[in-house]
């Protein structure tokens, strides 16, 4: 079970942070603020959960709160989801293309999500990466 709300807890921080790029990318004005809390709220909840998982809890708690190799999970869960992603993205994409709908800035912004998905996930893998590291 703790593998499952780990999961979920560090997919919830991602989506955070990529929702949070998005919204800061596409709005103007004041409205960014809301995307740049989002990416703050995402990074300090990540941050936090993989705090819990690492041996800097044992110095503060004397114990891991959390008995789970984070990195070892986050990269089959970021495995899956990329999966699911891809064959998302690509099932979606033929529907465009097949309907008509694709245009140009629905590419650019298509490409511009995976890109930003892609690294936020690849950092999110080596910060778990380097708070596991005994």
């Amino acid at each position: 079970m703790i593998r499952f709300i780990s999961i979920v807890v560090l997919t919830f921080a991602l989506g955070l942070v990529v929702l949070g790029a998005i919204t800061t990318w596409l709005e103007q004005g004041r409205r960014r603020y809301q995307g740049i809390a989002l990416v703050v709220v995402g990074l300090l909840v990540g941050a936090a959960y993989g705090f819990l998982g690492s041996r800097f809890s044992v110095a503060v708690f004397r114990r891991l709160i959390v008995l789970v190799d984070l990195p070892a999970l986050m990269i089959t869960a970021f495995t899956y989801t990329a999966g699911v992603g891809v064959g998302v993205a690509l099932a979606a994409g033929l529907f465009l293309w097949a309907t008509g709908r694709f245009r140009d800035r629905v590419e650019r912004t298509i490409a511009a999500l995976v890109l930003l998905g892609v690294l936020v996930a690849l950092v999110a893998t080596f910060l778990a990466v380097a708070l596991s590291a005994p």
